[in-house]
């Protein structure tokens, strides 16, 4: 069976379609003062029966709690593939047209990236240039929003590190048409007068983050994995 299991419980489901594997993950943290010296100190550990805990310093918890975090996307990204192996419909066949190449008029046979949710205008329009043709699976799942600015200008909610994967399926160089990620950022944009609180929900939301972008991975490692299976 696989077996995901983590600090606050565990799931057991059976594998009838795919390789077993468990990921697991336990991180222990506490303070407590020395019953002799009375020095206070700071222990973690990620043994489940507290076997290595021992002294640490913040940086090192940070370490840890990172590891912890990769983890449980791992385990998440598990089950993700657990519902792709064990899906009763029958896999969705991939989104073809034909259009004209503007530039030579001959015939472009497009075949969608895996997963893409874009808008193909030229689908309706019958013509375009090969260069011009773009997949785009965008991050619709991303619903976390700083906002960023100067001083006493706001200029509203930004998602904040979105992961698209793109691919240009008839692109005349074969290395554009392979799906590659792109992470939207940011450069010289802030976010201002943060107290304690203000600054420890920016760093929640950035943790909320990279671990979906972990997720993000799994899908473009996915997605790459049925294109060289078509190309194949």
């Amino acid at each position: 069976m696989n077996r995901v299991t983590a600090t606050n419980g565990e799931i057991q489901v059976p594998t009838a379609h795919i390789a077993e594997q468990s990921i697991t993950t336990t991180l222990h943290i506490e303070t407590m003062n020395d019953a002799d010296t009375g020095q206070s100190m700071l222990l973690a550990g990620t043994d489940p029966n507290q076997g290595d805990l021992q002294v640490v310093t913040v940086g090192q918890v940070a370490a840890l709690a990172a590891e912890a975090h990769k983890k449980i996307a791992d385990g998440f990204a598990l089950a993700l593939d657990f519902e792709a192996a064990t899906r009763q419909a029958e896999a969705e066949k991939p989104h073809t047209w034909t259009i004209a190449d503007s530039d030579s008029r001959m015939p472009l046979n497009v075949t969608c990236m895996s997963g893409c949710n874009g808008i193909h205008p030229e689908e309706k329009t019958g013509i375009s240039r090969a260069t011009e043709v773009t997949c785009a699976q965008y991050d619709t799942a991303n619903k976390v929003e700083l906002e960023i600015g100067y001083g006493d200008e706001r200029f509203g909610g930004y998602a904040t590190l979105s992961v698209e994967i793109n691919s240009d399926p008839v692109h005349p160089d074969p290395a554009k048409r392979v799906p590659v990620a792109a992470v939207e950022v940011m450069e010289d944009e802030y976010i201002e007068d943060l107290d304690p609180d203000a600054l420890a929900d920016v760093i929640n939301k950035f943790e909320q983050r990279v671990a979906a972008m972990r997720i993000r991975h799994t899908e473009l490692v996915r997605i790459r994995t049925e294109y060289f299976g078509r190309q194949a």
